[in-house]
């Protein structure tokens, strides 16, 4: 690869790997607040 085929790359994957960072964080986190309203009952339900 060219140097600049290589800062194109950076350029298009740096935003793109931000972009999916804060995505899963917010589905990581989106899940923990639903089970922290469970009781212990309907979480052992829906583990099984």
């Amino acid at each position: 690869m060219t140097a600049h085929e290589i800062a194109l790359a950076c350029i298009i994957l740096l935003p793109v790997a931000f972009a999916l960072g804060r995505y899963s964080t917010r589905v990581t986190w989106f899940h923990a607040r639903n089970e922290e309203r469970l009781t212990v009952q309907e979480f052992m339900r829906g583990r099984q």
